[in-house]
């Protein structure tokens, strides 16, 4: 077993009752209703991806969590901001409510969320689709909201609209108690204006990525502002997508001792000239790239649970817990970790997933 926000590495033993964690350690005694032998594989809290997209039944780029994700070792879903005010709604009753994953969701300050995706649109190239009024509103009328989601992005703002759609959602956030997750990846502004704006627990996604106004200077140096962003407790994740993760800046970057905080996927459906990884690939191209295997299961467990204020509860095999836990194995070989770029790692191991146990019962596809 490795859970490291518990503390715990060793042989133990996890038993499960009434859908929680009910104890943990050392050959555990009593009888069960159903014993399952996983000698020799890696023991985990559920895993946490903290950015995908999953308003499937709206979208048809959106991944379904129940497909992508509890295959995997993924219990708990995190939605970086599919929807906005006026499209929630839709989203909650329709897939997250009906799903075995655990979804939980950032709300887009774009009116529709990501769906003009779909039509070519940049969600807030019109400055109109952002309200800010109703947007803090559905804080109110929607409690299980994580916080808010905004995308700096030339495809999404355009020039014009990026600092302004950056301080609506500062202002938001700030009256509504909750954190800002902003997309910094193919920015049309430096990354310092963003990273100026984000406080202890706000997240920045697509730490790893390639274009412009990047994290790295050009020297290819780690940036004293990224640098100062992480000192102050700002959230550093990986969202790869393929498009959003370049190699050779996470080589650079790792090299000067610059890790991410959290490792997740943006995950959607897999499209042309996208390389898309499930968590398990995030996790394994980490595992290439030197970071210690306690800290990737970090990452994908009680980092992402404490990024989104759920530390002790997700993300732990912690008695009391919710009963989730992935069972993974570590493969021995010579694979390759690439990016949408075209950039190859090299790595020889990688992880692939044995069972998934969601609410204390062994999960199987339908």
């Amino acid at each position: 077993m490795l859970d490291p926000g518990c503390g715990l590495h060793g042989v133990m033993d996890v038993a499960f009752a009434g859908g929680r964690v009910a104890a943990v350690g050392p050959n555990l005694p009593g009888p069960a209703a159903e014993t399952i032998d996983v000698a020799g594989k890696l023991v985990t809290p559920g895993l946490i991806d903290l950015h995908g997209h999953f308003f499937h039944k709206a979208q048809p780029l959106f991944a379904d969590p129940d497909a992508a994700c509890l295959p995997v070792g993924v219990t708990t879903a995190v939605d970086a901001g599919s929807a906005g005010w006026a499209t929630y709604a839709g989203f909650r009753d329709n897939v997250i409510a009906r799903c075995e994953t655990r979804v939980l969701a950032f709300l887009h300050l774009a009116t529709t969320g990501l769906l003009s995706l779909a039509a070519g649109v940049g969600e807030l190239e019109d400055f109109r689709f952002a309200q800010e009024e109703r947007t803090r509103d559905a804080f109110k009328r929607f409690p299980e909201l994580l916080g808010l989601k905004v995308r700096i992005q030339t495809l999404a703002t355009g020039e014009a609209n990026a600092v302004p759609a950056l301080e609506m959602a500062r202002r938001i956030v700030d009256a509504t108690g909750t954190r800002l997750m902003v997309h910094i990846s193919g920015t049309p502004i430096g990354i310092e204006q963003i990273l100026d704006r984000l406080r202890p627990g706000d997240i920045a996604t697509h730490i790893f990525n390639g274009y412009e106004h990047g994290i790295l200077d050009s020297d290819g140096r780690v940036l004293k502002s990224v640098r100062e962003a992480a000192g102050r407790g700002v959230v550093l994740d990986i969202g790869h997508a393929g498009v959003h993760f370049d190699v050779e800046v996470a080589k650079k970057a790792t090299a000067q001792g610059l890790w991410p905080t959290t490792l997740s996927t943006d995950m959607v459906r897999p499209l042309v000239a996208r390389r898309m990884y499930d968590l398990l690939g995030v996790m394994s191209t980490f595992l290439a790239l030197g970071m210690p295997l306690p800290e990737v299961i970090r990452a994908v467990t009680d980092a992402s649970a404490r990024a989104i204020g759920r530390q002790g509860d997700l993300g732990a095999l912690a008695p009391g817990a919710p009963g989730d836990a992935a069972v993974l194995d570590i493969e021995e070989g010579q694979f390759s970790f690439g990016d949408a770029a075209g950039h190859e790692l090299a790595g020889r191991q990688r992880f692939a997933p044995v069972l998934t146990v969601r609410a204390g019962r062994r999960w199987r596809p339908r």
